[in-house]
């Protein structure tokens, strides 16, 4: 459950939707998108566009004049012209250009397209000259990242302004194409967690005389997980057959439901590993309340921090870029404009969650060196199975997070975008939850119901002779020495991942 560093930090339930609107203010949006070839659906992926308002017609015609334009983004380098004297690349036509021969005098105020350039998908441009459609539609061939960008020129000294609606639909239904591996995914995992559950409640059931508090809190924590993994899948499902804009209520309030549920799963996680990490119920029946108190006090902050952070994500566009790709806005987002309040909630909760990992590895630390003085070996060998637990999880997210740097920084940008955008909600979103669950079964097997649970929780082992009681001493030596060792080793791994992002 320690592996729920990148899981908290990265991870909001609520999608973006597949509908965009685009200003003046933010004048592009990319996103990838599916062929019908390449993932099925009963319809066809395609772009269209709804323009709802214009600042202020070109006095030439008394008509809208906003120019668009949508490509994929291999394509990128098929835009604008290169103008020397101010030796930067140029994407919107204008007189002056004109004059100087850099773009002809039908293209003025419109996006320049490179008629010499093969491109790999079709690079289509227009004017749009009245509300609504303007029967424009841009059908998505192929697989890819696809951008649209428009551009209003100001015919007044008035700040000029629109606003338009992208309707990118992909033939599957309506989740954006980066987020729809999800759906099957989510479904498998809610089925494994439904089958796992299953097989433990009946071994529930036929140790029901014997079972530790600590074995019933994990036994309702689990019918909690597979709920929520359940409603998870079925919010995608749900979102996916919704083709209303903006979403309705009554998702939204779904949306607002799952993400509550995923901040309680976190928080609670973390304060179940430190009551364990403790003793609670395994080696101490019960533990002080003052211990008790700082658990529970914890626990609550962090689900109100994150709480809060999940909310913000939901309410914050991250989709949009500050400084557009063809130079149409240099505006600020949504996301970017509420970055103070992210990170005012972020590093308090990062602060926090920290907090939690040095309790729990300094407390799981003070039980086992307890443990070896008692020379309690089933206990011990139980928190050591724990620590591999925690150690392996905390290596697979950091070789996650590898992957995804070298991936992403590998290549140059197009190429990056064009391999990230597929599987960064699985790598981001899916990967820690299967993570989560690897992590929690593997507790649920170290703590499971037994015959023997409530004498191991009451009893103290004794060894059977003195020299067995020196053997189990030196081994246990041996062991907390190996244990120290890994600690350290896994500090030291999560400082230079710190140095790396901060670098980044």
């Amino acid at each position: 459950m320690i592996s729920l560093l990148l899981h908290t930090l990265i991870f909001a339930v609520a999608t973006l939707a597949q509908k965009t609107l685009i200003t003046a203010d933010a004048a592009e949006h990319c996103t990838g998108m599916y062929s019908k070839r390449d993932w099925g659906g009963p319809g066809e992926s395609f772009i269209k566009v709804d323009l709802q308002k214009f600042g202020y017609a070109d006095p030439s015609t008394d008509k809208a004049s906003v120019s668009l334009v949508v490509f994929e983004y291999q394509d990128i380098d098929g835009l604008g012209v290169y103008d020397e004297n101010l030796g930067r690349r140029r994407y919107i036509c204008t007189s002056g250009m004109v004059s100087d021969g850099l773009c002809k005098e039908n293209q003025l105020n419109q996006f320049i397209v490179d008629e010499n350039f093969t491109s790999f998908s079709q690079i289509k441009t227009v004017k749009l000259t009245d509300l609504g459609t303007n029967d424009f539609s841009y059908k998505v061939a192929n697989t890819g990242y696809y951008c649209v960008a428009a551009y209003e020129p100001d015919f007044t000294d008035k700040e000029n302004t629109f606003k338009l609606l992208l309707n990118f639909h992909n033939a599957f239904g309506s989740l954006p194409a980066s987020e729809i591996p999800l759906l099957p995914l989510y479904g498998l995992l809610a089925v494994i967690y439904a089958v796992c559950l299953c097989v433990y409640l009946f071994q529930v059931f036929r140790h029901r005389s014997e079972l530790l508090l600590l074995q019933k809190y994990l036994a309702g924590f689990f019918i909690f997980l597979t709920a929520e993994n359940i409603m998870t899948w079925s919010l995608y499902d749900l979102e996916n057959n919704t083709k209303r804009y903006p979403l309705p209520g009554g998702v939204q309030f779904y949306i607002v439901v799952i993400s509550l549920l995923n901040a309680f799963k976190v928080s609670f996680s973390l304060f179940l590993l430190l009551i364990i990490s403790l003793g609670y119920g395994i080696v101490f029946p019960k533990l002080s309340r003052k211990q008790m108190n700082l658990c529970k006090i914890l626990s609550l902050a962090h689900f109100v921090l994150l709480t809060a952070f999940i909310c913000i994500n939901y309410y914050s566009s991250e989709s949009q870029p500050g400084e557009a790709t063809t130079d149409t806005s240099y505006s600020v987002d949504t996301y970017q404009s509420n970055s103070w309040l992210i990170l005012a909630i972020g590093a308090p909760l990062a602060v926090l969650f920290i907090a939690f990992y040095f309790l729990i590895l300094n407390s799981m630390q003070k039980t086992v060196k307890y443990l070896r003085e008692q020379r309690q070996m089933v206990k011990l060998n139980m928190y050591n199975k724990l620590f591999r637990l925690i150690f392996v999880s905390m290596l697979l997210l950091i070789f996650a997070l590898v992957i995804s740097t070298i991936v992403l920084f590998n290549d140059n940008v197009a190429e990056s975008i064009e391999k990230l955008w597929k599987f960064n909600e699985v790598l981001t979103n899916f990967w820690p939850a299967c993570l989560y669950f690897l992590i929690f079964i593997g507790i649920v097997i170290i703590w499971r119901p037994t015959d023997s649970s409530y004498l191991l929780a009451a009893s103290s082992q004794i060894p059977s002779s003195a020299v067995e009681g020196d053997a189990n001493n030196d081994d246990n030596a041996n062991i907390l020495t190996i244990r120290m060792r890994l600690v350290t080793t896994l500090n030291l791994m999560i400082s230079e991942v710190s140095r790396m992002i901060m670098k980044m």
